[in-house]
């Protein structure tokens, strides 16, 4: 799934769009942005202009506690 997301610097929020279906969410707290960042190898200061790439953390993906934990549990490269 590919997003395109942004931050904005007026209202101190980190918006992210999935394309396919134009959806969006607006991430406000500091934690969370960490988070999304870390996980996408960027920084803040570099989504001052829309940024596309892929979700690598499902943020648009309709799945329940059970199942992620689910694939976490079976997961092979986890670590034991």
């Amino acid at each position: 799934m590919e997003i395109k997301f942004w931050y904005d610097q007026y209202e101190q929020k980190l918006v992210v769009c999935h394309l396919k279906t134009g959806n969006y969410k607006e991430i406000t707290k500091q934690a969370k942005m960490d988070t999304f960042l870390r996980a996408h190898a960027i920084t803040l200061e570099e989504c001052q202009y829309p940024v596309e790439t892929m979700d690598c953390i499902g943020l648009f993906q309709k799945k329940s506690t059970f199942q992620m934990i689910k694939e976490w549990m079976t997961h092979k490269n986890r670590s034991e």
